[in-house]
């Protein structure tokens, strides 16, 4: 019962180890299995060829192996580096020490090994095929207390133990053990495992424990962590304690943008990854980045690159709007001068010239109304303040006649103004007769018309004084002509 306690708990120890292994970040194996033990073929003398030929007939016998049921060895290992790799193994059953014929024991042997793995320093560390060398120290726990010494073994070898050789055997020991094993992936994660190994008890001066060992085991790998559960493992995951994207080897992208955090220069605002992720200024917010942007810092349109629209002549009308761009103009033009307006009296005189009397008379015919309202219009509304009407005739009749003719209708069209509004103050009519009549008298009657007619002259400031001191009675002198009865039709 006491043995079984042991063994219980080398057992329990070495899974409590996987326990605390699960918290490291590095991949780890778990190997269950059974194993045997083959004392017979330990010799001394193993010099000569008939020797060692006697020696691996023994070591391949498998006669002579106390083989022990599964779940009789328990590995476990980690992966220290690339290529090495730790483990701790412990066997327990009842072995039979064949050389001496002395029954099954309760054995216990547990301990720490180096394995050196083929597998990672000279190829791919992945690849099925797993072979390595291993070294290891050990606690040995079998009863050979029964055993006195000297004695002969199975194969006639005489053992001495102790001092004088005639000590009885003990039941603990300090081992070392070296030999070889190879793994065979059949998943990434599942496996087999064989290994072969020679063990000895340097310290003591007998050999009677030494023994080789053979085991075979069913191997499970695991212990790779995911510690920030992005499903990148922690050894391919480069930012393992942030979740992150396969695409980034486990690194996150906040902003979504293509470049990962670790890249970021803006990592919570999205940007271009020419600009390392973050995006472009437009120090004018014209909407037009500054890097496609003719003038960043003034803001402008797309369509002239940024820039604003130039007003080369600063008449408020844009240069690709005004079809006249280095003068100024309005809008109504395009951007250029209005055409330039005939002098005011011009045009009054255009609208009163074509006035229609009655026959010698001075009354207005009535289709002379519509430019009679224009040219009242016209003087309401004309920056120039004073105006005179004059009132001319043609050559024909007499001098007085013509003259007292052309005062009325002169007079009857300032009235005819006045009645449209025109302010009375700045209307003032005179007649000058035929004072500037071209054409002669001996003329047809048609050609004779282009003199009789009513004009608008401006008036300056002094001689609308001189015109208002005199009541504008009195006409500009007119010509003498010998007197003529002359009868106007």
């Amino acid at each position: 019962m006491k043995n079984l306690k042991l063994g219980l708990s080398a057992v329990a120890l070495t899974v409590a180890s996987t326990v605390f292994a699960q918290t490291t970040n590095n991949p780890w194996l778990i190997g269950v299995g059974a194993h045997g033990e083959n004392h017979i073929a330990v010799r001394n003398d193993i010099s000569g060829s008939f020797a060692v030929k006697n020696l691996q007939k023994r070591m391949f016998n498998v006669g002579n192996y106390s083989i022990t049921p599964p779940l009789s060895k328990l590995t476990v290992a980690r992966n220290i580096a690339k290529g090495f790799v730790i483990d701790w193994s412990t066997t327990v059953g009842n072995v039979e020490n064949m050389r001496f014929n002395n029954g099954k024991e309760f054995m216990l042997m547990t301990g720490l090994g180096l394995q050196v793995k083929a597998a990672g320093l000279l190829w791919d560390e992945e690849s099925w095929f797993d072979p390595y060398l291993r070294v290891g120290g050990n606690y040995l726990r079998q009863d050979y207390t029964g055993l006195t010494f000297p004695r002969t073994d199975v194969t006639g070898l005489l053992l001495t133990n102790g001092e004088n050789g005639n000590e009885n055997g003990k039941a603990n020991f300090f081992t070392v053990s070296a030999g070889a094993g190879a793994n065979f992936w059949l998943t990434k994660n599942f496996g087999l495992g064989v290994t072969g190994d020679y063990v000895g008890t340097p310290t003591d001066k007998a050999q009677y424990a030494n023994f080789w060992q053979a085991s075979a085991s069913l191997l499970f790998r695991f212990g790779n962590r995911d510690r920030d559960k992005d499903g990148i493992l922690d050894k391919d995951d480069l930012c393992p304690d942030t979740p992150g994207l396969p695409e980034f080897q486990g690194c996150p992208d906040t902003d979504g943008d293509g470049v990962p955090d670790k890249d970021d220069q803006c990592p919570d605002v999205a940007g271009p990854v020419e600009n390392n992720g973050c995006p472009w200024p437009d120090t004018d917010g014209d909407g037009i980045i500054d890097k496609d942007d003719a003038c960043p810092t003034v803001a402008g349109p797309a369509e002239n690159n940024g820039c604003p629209w130039p007003d080369t002549d600063g008449d408020g009308i844009l240069d690709k709007d005004d079809a006249c761009p280095n003068v100024p103009g309005v809008a109504e033009f395009q951007g250029c001068p209005p055409p330039a307006k005939p002098p005011i009296v011009e045009v009054l005189t255009t609208e009163l010239k074509d006035i229609l009397f009655d026959f010698n008379k001075a009354t207005i015919r009535p289709q002379s109304n519509g430019r009679l309202d224009n040219a009242a219009k016209i003087i309401k509304e004309a920056p120039v303040e004073n105006f005179v009407v004059v009132g001319m005739t043609d050559k024909k009749g007499s001098d007085a006649y013509n003259l007292k003719l052309s005062r009325e209708r002169a007079a009857s069209v300032v009235n005819a103004l006045e009645a449209r509004g025109v302010n009375p103050s700045v209307l003032k009519s005179i007649g000058i007769g035929e004072q500037e009549a071209t054409v002669p008298e001996t003329a047809t009657d048609a050609e004779r018309m282009a003199d009789r007619k009513v004009i608008v002259r401006a008036v300056t400031g002094s001689e609308w004084e001189t015109m208002k001191k005199n009541d504008m009675t009195v006409a500009t002198p007119v010509k003498k002509k010998a007197p003529a009865k002359k009868k106007r039709k």
